[in-house]
């Protein structure tokens, strides 16, 4: 890692710890940082912590009252959203319909700055008998039914530019295989377990604390096999981790990522939270963490673009080629072949193309013209634009890299 990417995760670090800032001991780029905490999802939050170096030492001032203005519209917005989401707990509390809030906003309350976590939509669970209901209620209200991105068991409802909701009518959306069983079987959403949590003024209903850890890291390790995490992604489970940590059973915790196969996952993960984030050691049984392991195993979340510290344009269209096909390890848990990589990167199901063929997400019956779409926009891209970075070739290699971290991981069947 360049030592701008070094200094942004020291940034970071001081603001989950409340600590001071210190001035680089060597010159930084910002423009690359802000780069990189914009796709990283943290950059609104580095405002106040930057502040604290002296003048010379911070971006200039350009930069400084562009990111000011970006946090402030953020949280305007943020508190637009908050009320309107008050309104529709309000709406369903009458008409009784049973409802928990996920992620999002519960994650927003562990922030310095609740405000200012980055975030496009809140989850809603919904109880199964409650979904007409809820639908109905969302109509009432005037949301509009977003039928590009809904899926199946997750429409998703949007209210101007105010408020998106995803609607989980099923807490593992269409994912199957062995782990979605053993998740299921642990049934987090119960209500014995529930909570409450007073976010900016709104009092929300949500997972258990052990449920919503548990939950969490199911759905980083869906985005790791998937498309990548980000930096916010990490800062999630670690403040989670330092406010919830002694309302955790650990003995209980760590049984069930045994049964989940995710021991070896969790580890790791926790690993780069302590050593690069300041995460509470309290979380380990005995002698599970390792400053070896944090710094080898994010170097090559790193070095193999798992973490994501760039918005290049052509690594969107990859979710469609190299990184996709990963994404049927969560599912299944299988042993991926050469030929399934190839396949995979050739021929994309309908679910794992981009939304540049949203055509062919909504009706795979047209999946085959979007095959030939996509081969054509490839090509479009590497000889007529002459764009090297657009090659099959290149998408098989950076898979195979890909394939074997999940291995190490875990999260990949190992041959």
């Amino acid at each position: 890692m360049s030592e701008n990417i070094k200094y942004l995760l020291y940034i970071l670090k001081c603001i989950v710890c409340e600590e001071n800032l210190s001035k680089p001991a060597k010159k930084i780029d910002w423009e690359t940082i802000f780069a990189a905490a914009g796709a990283g999802e943290v950059l609104t939050i580095l405002y106040k912590k930057v502040q604290e170096l002296p003048l010379e030492q911070q971006p200039d001032t350009e930069k400084m009252d562009w990111l000011k203005k970006l946090s402030i519209q953020i949280g305007i917005r943020k508190l637009q959203s908050y009320d309107l989401l008050e309104q529709v707990l309000q709406e369903a509390k009458k008409q009784k319909i049973k409802l928990m809030i996920l992620k999002g906003p519960i994650l927003s309350a562990l922030y310095p700055e609740p405000l200012l976590r980055n975030s496009c939509d809140i989850d809603l669970y919904v109880e199964e008998e409650n979904h007409t209901d809820m639908e109905n209620l969302l109509d009432k209200m005037h949301f509009k039914k977003n039928l590009k991105h809904s899926k199946k068991t997750v429409p998703v409802y949007e209210y101007n530019s105010i408020l998106t909701l995803e609607v989980h009518y099923r807490l593992y959306e269409e994912y199957a295989g062995e782990r979605v069983e053993c998740l299921e079987s642990m049934d987090l959403p119960e209500e014995e377990s529930r909570v409450t949590v007073n976010v900016c003024g709104v009092v929300m209903e949500t997972l258990g604390y052990e449920q919503h850890l548990i939950f969490l890291i199911f759905h980083l390790a869906k985005h790791i096999s998937y498309n990548g995490c980000t930096l916010k992604n990490m800062l999630d489970i670690v403040l989670y981790i330092n406010t919830y940590e002694k309302k955790i059973d650990k003995q209980d915790f760590w049984k069930k990522m045994e049964a989940l196969k995710y021991t070896t996952f969790c580890r790791i993960l926790f690993c780069i939270g302590c050593y690069y984030f300041g995460m509470t050691k309290n979380i380990f049984l005995g002698e599970g963490y390792s400053e070896e392991i944090a710094r080898t195993m994010l170097q090559q979340f790193y070095d193999t673009g798992i973490l994501k510290t760039n918005l290049e344009e052509w690594e969107k269209e990859r979710r469609a080629s190299s990184i996709v096909f990963q994404s049927i390890s969560i599912g299944q848990n299988k042993k991926i072949s050469k030929r399934k990589i190839w396949l995979k990167t050739l021929f994309p199901s309908s679910r794992d193309l981009s939304f540049r063929y949203m055509y062919a997400r909504r009706y795979p019956i047209f999946i085959w013209i979007a095959w030939i779409h996509r081969a054509i926009h490839q090509c479009n891209l590497y000889f007529v634009r002459h764009n090297k970075a657009f090659s099959v070739a290149m998408d098989v290699k950076r898979a195979k890299q890909k394939i074997t971290f999940l291995k190490e991981l875990d999260l990949v069947q190992k041959e």
